[in-house]
């Protein structure tokens, strides 16, 4: 290699350099230029990415698909938090950790944090919960609704030069939470009077389109329920002609087939076992609303509504 060509292959070394530098920078400022939500779990991560697009970092501290009432926040998630712009959480025992742990070591400086389902009523457990709060408001479109205001209003107030794309945005997940509402009310039509869940995550969900849960077990899913709930709960199927049960995929399935095995054997009635989603993180092809749908079509199967 000659002095010339040694020169030019220096100098296309720098110019590479030169350009990985300039593009992480350039990275780097975009980055800086979002704004950075952190989120408690995966709905709220999921309605701030589609409000915020592009304008936002929107991201969830308890791993998606992980179980929301026995999660507790590590070190790197406080230094997570801290670095936020906007903190979305969902309010009520699920995420009661953000408050009592994460909050009081962070400074609050210009940072928002949002309760989410400020406005929403709250319900009980209840018979089949352990008579607490019922956290579970995401799982309605309806109450979804209103946490999705709320996460609209606290991107417009932290990036008041993105109103406008907010505005879009927010409208286009608005009106498929409105058209799920609205498909979820045909439920109150049911031709049987409720349904049989492994989790009692649904009070919502039956509160506002006119059915009954009733769950193996309670408001927490990292219970167990005992032989003589789930006799019980045979017992009701049995009496009220439910030959459905429904089961998350991603969490324990085996209550959901301790009573399909029984009522079975009982009557000779074939027991369906339907899945139905908690929206705790994307499977498979469902993101949240993707979950919300499939949601509606295992309702609709059990209750025996067209």
């Amino acid at each position: 290699m000659n002095r010339k060509q040694f020169v030019l292959v220096i100098a296309s070394f720098a110019i590479v350099i030169a350009l990985i530098f300039s593009s992480s920078f350039l990275r780097g400022s975009d980055e800086d230029d979002k704004v950075k939500v952190v989120a408690t779990f995966y709905p709220l991560a999921y309605m701030a990415e589609s409000i915020g697009g592009e304008r936002v970092i929107a991201t969830s501290l308890v791993p998606f698909n992980s179980e929301l009432h026995s999660w507790q926040p590590a070190p790197q998630d406080i230094i997570r938090a801290d670095d936020a712009d906007v903190i979305l959480y969902n309010g009520g025992p699920a995420d009661a950790w953000l408050v009592s742990n994460v909050l009081p070591s962070i400074g609050n400086d210009d940072r928002l944090v949002v309760n989410t389902t400020v406005g929403v009523t709250y319900i009980s457990g209840g018979d089949n919960g352990d008579g607490g709060v019922d956290p579970h408001t995401w799982l309605s479109p309806l109450r979804a609704m209103a946490q999705a205001r709320n996460v609209f209003d606290a991107l417009c107030q932290a990036d008041p030069d993105g109103i406008g794309y907010f505005t879009q945005r927010f409208a286009t997940l608005n009106q498929s939470l409105s058209m799920l509402d609205q498909q979820y009310g045909l439920l109150a039509g049911s031709s049987v009077p409720g349904i049989i869940v492994s989790h009692s995550a649904f009070g919502y969900v039956a509160r506002d389109y006119g059915f009954e849960q009733y769950g193996a077990i309670g408001l927490s899913a990292d219970e167990d329920p005992s032989g003589s709930d789930l006799i019980e709960l045979a017992d009701l199927m049995e009496e009220e002609g439910m030959y459905f049960v429904y089961v998350d995929p991603v969490y324990n399935q085996d209550y959901g087939n301790i009573l399909k095995s029984d009522l079975e054997s009982r009557t000779g009635h074939e027991v369906m076992v339907l899945d139905i989603f908690l929206g705790l993180g994307p499977y498979h092809e469902y993101d949240y609303l993707g979950q919300l749908s499939k949601n509606l079509m295992s309702f609709k199967a059990g209750l025996g509504v067209d």
